[in-house]
């Protein structure tokens, strides 16, 4: 194994912000729907109205939609807004 094999399995601990609060993720991305388990550990949501946005990640700030991933940052913020209910 090389440096840089050990350095990609090295596992990486950073801490993640999701609706104001810490909270510490080790892989290297987190998805749309690992964000919103996040924020509202099971309970069901709705992916066309729940809106996930990030700040301090990699370059500007930016919606992560249904299905996609990002590539996480320590400090990184998440704000999950459920869709609105009638």
């Amino acid at each position: 194994m090389t440096a840089i094999d050990a350095a990609a399995t090295e596992t990486k601990v950073v801490t993640i912000i999701v609706n104001t609060r810490e909270v510490q993720w080790t892989g290297s991305k987190i998805t749309y729907e690992q964000v919103v388990e996040l924020a509202f550990p099971g309970q069901p949501y709705d992916p066309a109205g729940t809106l996930v946005e990030y700040s301090r990640g990699h370059g500007p700030d930016h919606a992560l939609r249904p299905g996609k991933d990002i590539q996480v940052k320590d400090g990184m913020v998440f704000d999950v807004e459920p869709a609105n209910r009638s």
